[in-house]
């Protein structure tokens, strides 16, 4: 298993409300974060990358580093991002994670006049 910390200091587009995670969802049990046992929920989040399209990152957060208020459309940035990428049964693997994820601040509307 390999864990590469990411750069955390671009801000990322909120694109889906977090949604819970599932160890055995058949049966309800949810997913648990191994150090704190706290929940674990799921965001889908755009990174927009220097001169290319963005890239859609669906990025693992223990519940309670989840804003109450987070909703599609908010900055946020990502506390602790990393790409956790492996290999099981010959079947590579990659998951992002986060500790926690911080509302940004969005610039204030500006009215531009026509020239």
């Amino acid at each position: 298993m390999m864990v590469l910390p990411l750069d955390n200091s671009r801000s990322l587009l909120v694109l889906t409300a977090p949604a819970p995670q599932f160890k055995d969802k058949a049966n309800g049990v949810a997913a648990t974060d191994r150090d704190t046992g706290a929940p674990l929920v799921e965001v889908a989040v755009a990174l927009t990358m220097d001169g290319g399209t963005p890239q859609v990152l669906r990025v693992s957060v223990p519940e309670p580093g989840v804003p109450k208020s987070l909703a599609m459309g908010q900055l946020v940035k990502a506390t602790g991002l990393t790409l956790i990428s492996g290999e099981k049964n010959g079947r590579s693997w990659n998951l992002f994670r986060a500790n926690a994820l911080t509302t940004v601040p969005a610039w204030p509307a500006r009215t531009i006049s026509p020239t």
